[in-house]
């Protein structure tokens, strides 16, 4: 009889875990199996443009003592970390907007919010290289009111047209995690909160952030991620001074042939932005669920 009711549970077990196979296959095929491939190359060397299958570690010395490199990888993590930040700050409160202050037009809002998506990543960032260009909206309005004699030269081409425009394809991400969270926020909660006493202020510090702040990090999580690894928008609105390190990876890859160089880059990208959302997750857990 044991032996029946342990087959009757190890089969039980099986099936509960048999929907989780194409999940697991999945990942290991996409998610798994490249980033080995990529650990493996950053372990070999290339010479005059030919690959040698040798083991050495002078992939990742090259990555990490490098001055320009290391100058680049700094940037590159305070342009994403700050465009990220403020894409949160920005996506937070029009959640809380639509979703405390919007009835009948709420769906109307998310789409006009998300709408973005829609439309093709380059040519979003195209329309930013056309707006803050010499002859762009801005430059040409300040001129023909007689603010600027000429157009302002740090608005293109520059870390600060890199910094707006991540900033600004990184909204609408930070928004969908922000507006799930405090959609979950039962209404009663700020009822009662409000019937003891406290003030909306008090009530938003110790009822609402609590429990949407997860959702919050996860939408800082996703901008970041869409930021630090960017390449196509530094290389149209950045110019030289908004180079970042997904440049140069890219540059590894295809003009310099040096891919065991590229994928050492990598591979310290990955880690530093992993090391970044294990930060974010350490300080921005909540205790408990809320269903």
């Amino acid at each position: 009889m044991a032996s029946v009711a342990v087959t009757h549970e190890g089969r039980a077990s099986f099936r509960r875990r048999l929907p989780l196979v194409p999940l697991a296959a999945w990942a290991a095929l996409l998610v798994l199996a490249p980033n080995v491939l990529m650990l493996v190359y950053s372990l070999w060397r290339t010479r005059e443009g030919v690959l040698y299958r040798v083991f050495t570690f002078d992939n990742y010395i090259a990555a990490v003592t490098n001055d320009v490199t290391l100058a680049i990888l700094g940037r590159t993590v305070a342009i994403a970390v700050g465009a990220a930040l403020l894409a949160t700050a920005v996506a937070y409160p029009m959640a809380w907007f639509v979703v405390r202050r919007l009835s009948k037009h709420r769906l109307l809002a998310v789409l006009l919010v998300v709408v973005p998506l829609w439309i093709s990543y380059l040519v979003r960032v195209y329309a930013w290289k056309i707006i803050l260009g010499d002859n762009g909206i801005i430059n040409s309005t300040l001129i023909e009111l007689g603010l600027r004699d000429e157009p302002l030269s740090f608005m293109l081409y520059s870390k600060f047209a890199v910094f707006l425009t991540l900033t600004y394809v990184s909204i609408p991400f930070a928004f969908v995690a922000s507006y799930a969270a405090l959609e979950r926020v039962p209404a009663s909660l700020l009822e009662a909160s409000a019937d003891a006493g406290a003030s909306p202020a008090r009530a938003f510090r110790t009822v609402v952030w609590p429990l949407s702040r997860q959702g919050a990090a996860i939408g800082f999580a996703l901008a970041l991620l869409l930021c630090i690894g960017d390449y196509l928008t530094p290389a149209m609105v950045g110019g030289l001074e908004g180079t970042m390190f997904g440049s140069l990876i890219v540059n590894q890859f295809g003009l310099t042939n040096n891919w065991p160089l590229g994928a050492a880059m990598s591979i310290v990208l990955l880690l530093l932005t992993g090391a970044l959302l294990a930060l974010v997750a350490r300080f921005t857990r909540t205790e408990g669920t809320l269903d």
